[in-house]
């Protein structure tokens, strides 16, 4: 079993940020203030998932995303996987 985790307390700026983001027209910015505020409250994970209809890990993720980025994490990061690409002198490219 997972130990229980709770959003870090944040200031009054966030706070006004987390309230917009329940007026949000984006899904993303909306179900994520949702998940916040219901963990500042203190409610845990399998409450907040139930309540809302998602996954535990989803909320986790959330939660974890918060703390780390604050009111960045109410926007959502690009999925696509971040790639090096090989430039001429990290590839071995045969001489002509």
């Amino acid at each position: 079993m997972k130990a229980p985790i709770f959003v870090r307390s944040f200031s009054q700026r966030e706070r006004e940020s987390l309230e917009a983001g329940l007026r949000s027209k984006d899904t993303f910015a909306l179900r994520r203030s949702q998940m916040v505020l219901a963990s500042s409250s203190g409610e845990e994970v399998p409450q907040i998932a139930t309540s809302l209809g998602c996954g535990q890990q989803t909320v986790r993720d959330a939660i974890h995303d918060f703390n780390a980025r604050g009111v960045e994490a109410l926007a959502a990061k690009s999925s696509r996987p971040r790639r090096e690409l090989a430039t001429p002198s990290t590839r071995k490219a045969p001489r002509l």
